[in-house]
């Protein structure tokens, strides 16, 4: 069974996550370098699986994270302490170090209140300005960090799930969560028309990969582990994808696959103690403007092949996602308190990130 056999402390998953913030990056290397779209197989790119991938993997550790936290408030403060303090250093990067490069590398001014209202206007997590005044102009996107779009539903989820929690009895929360999934898938069917505003697409889609996940904790002592079940959503997740219902139907099968490779795969060192994922994830895109800007200058817009943009942007990307978990994510973990209890001071060893 997934219970028994998942270790919470020994898995791939940190692995995982590395590995789909890589193809967020490789995902967004065709917009950047002036390639136009990435591959996608109706409609879902490799940079939206690895999204969903990671809502999926968040439910799953989230769901537990919330069960064993009895505090509610508690919780939403061990939550914010993983994602928020990276990504407000991210906007503040962006708009006082990188955006200044990009004007000396593309031409261009700063225009000082656009990017002090990219700070400011953004610290939400709920992105309303994507761009700075007088910098990338010519990059193929004004956007300065696409990926950072997902934050806002991530943090719904966290709080979705803890309000949950709190508010059905201990005994309830298994139904109520299989019973919101449900709701969710469906309510992602109704939005597969265009007509839908855009926020509630999302919010609905990454919605039912993070619940998706969280049913897979609840059923763990139930759910068997084995190749042939992996076989079987792999390929059924590869025929909805194909026939454009990734977002609706294809929560639950890649949960699955995603937990059952955390077991299998032989990775468990990787990124165990040092998780620079998310790091990855938030500074692949700037990274990513900034070496296009330097390579056209050098070079054209179109003379790197996409694969190699792919390559060095991964390369560019490391040194900043590495920085920002030892200055900024694990320093802000270690303030985390497991169970509810006071605020815990610095300590010499932590355990993986969970969430995103």
């Amino acid at each position: 069974m997934l219970g028994t056999r998942f270790d919470p402390r020994r898995n791939s998953l940190n692995a995982l996550r590395l590995l789909l913030a890589a193809c967020v990056i490789i995902s967004h290397s065709w917009i950047v370098a002036g390639f136009g779209y990435p591959p996608a197989l109706a409609g879902t790119d490799l940079g939206m699986f690895a999204v969903a991938g990671f809502f999926a993997i968040s439910g799953y550790l989230i769901a537990g994270s919330r069960l064993s936290t009895p505090s509610l408030t508690r919780f939403l403060v061990n939550r914010a302490l993983r994602i928020y303090p990276a990504f407000l250093v991210v906007l503040v990067v962006t708009a006082v170090v990188f955006a200044p490069v990009s004007a000396l590398l593309g031409g261009g001014a700063v225009e000082w209140s656009s990017a002090a209202r990219y700070v400011f206007g953004n610290a939400s997590l709920h992105i309303t300005q994507w761009g700075i005044d007088g910098t990338l102009q010519t990059a193929g996107t004004p956007n300065w960090n696409a990926p950072l779009w997902s934050l806002v539903f991530e943090a719904l989820c966290y709080l979705g799930v803890g309000v949950l929690a709190s508010v059905v009895p201990r005994r309830a929360f298994a139904p109520a969560s299989v019973t919101l999934f449900v709701a969710l898938t469906a309510g992602t069917l109704l939005t597969l028309s265009p007509a839908t505003p855009t926020f509630a697409v999302n919010l609905l889609a990454m919605a039912t990969f993070f619940f998706a996940g969280v049913v897979l904790y609840i059923l763990r002592q139930r759910m068997p582990l084995a190749a042939p079940l992996a076989l079987v959503a792999a390929s059924f997740m590869v025929l909805i994808t194909a026939l454009g219902l990734f977002k609706p139907l294809a929560a639950f099968p890649l949960a699955y696959l995603l937990l059952y490779l955390s077991v299998v795969l032989p990775l468990r060192g990787v990124g165990a103690r040092n998780d620079v994922s998310y790091g990855l994830y938030v500074y692949g895109f700037p990274v990513q403007q900034l070496l296009f800007l330097g390579l056209n200058g050098l070079f054209g817009s179109t003379a790197v092949p996409v694969g190699v943009f792919a390559v060095l942007s991964l390369v560019a990307a490391l040194p900043f996602a590495v920085a920002s978990w030892f200055v900024v994510e694990r320093p802000a973990l270690a303030l985390k308190s497991p169970r509810g209890g006071r605020v815990a001071g610095p300590r010499p060893a932590l355990a993986p990130a969970d969430g995103l």
